[in-house]
């Protein structure tokens, strides 16, 4: 299954395979962000996930930027919020390529948060087998 495929799966279809680093649900409810593995940091006994580099050399006006920054507004603006997992082929690499991505379960996000050097990071929830998600979905959660 190709990333677009799943978040289509997750009612969430992808504005562009290639640049999109998230989508919203059709509902409009939920954002489900991509994120990197390697890019998960625990502070404090709690998970975080690198959602927004800060750096100048990171804030380049790309379309997956741009519609990172739209994406994290809904969350401010009370979406929920959930987290697809990918592993990277080169974690050196930019851009990045995904190896793999978690298509077994989606991980709940919390609320968005400026730390570590001014980038933007989402707790890491609790998980939910995909099965679940979508079901959800189809009466009315997530």
């Amino acid at each position: 299954m190709t990333l677009k495929d799943f978040y289509a799966m997750l009612d969430a279809p992808l504005v562009n395979a290639r640049w999109s680093w998230g989508a919203v649900r059709q509902a409009g409810v939920a954002v489900i962000l991509r994120v990197w593995e390697d890019e998960v940091k625990t502070r404090s006994g709690r998970e975080f996930a690198l959602v927004l580099r800060h750096s100048a050399a990171s804030a380049a006006p790309t379309h997956g930027r741009r519609e990172r920054v739209q994406h994290l507004d809904r969350i401010r603006g009370g979406a929920r919020c959930y987290l697809v997992m990918c592993e990277a082929v080169d974690t050196t690499a930019r851009p990045r390529r995904i190896r793999r991505f978690n298509s077994g379960e989606v991980f709940v996000g919390g609320s968005v948060v400026e730390q570590f050097q001014g980038d933007y990071w989402v707790e890491r929830l609790q998980s939910v087998p995909v099965d679940e998600f979508t079901v959800a979905s189809r009466v009315g959660g997530a």
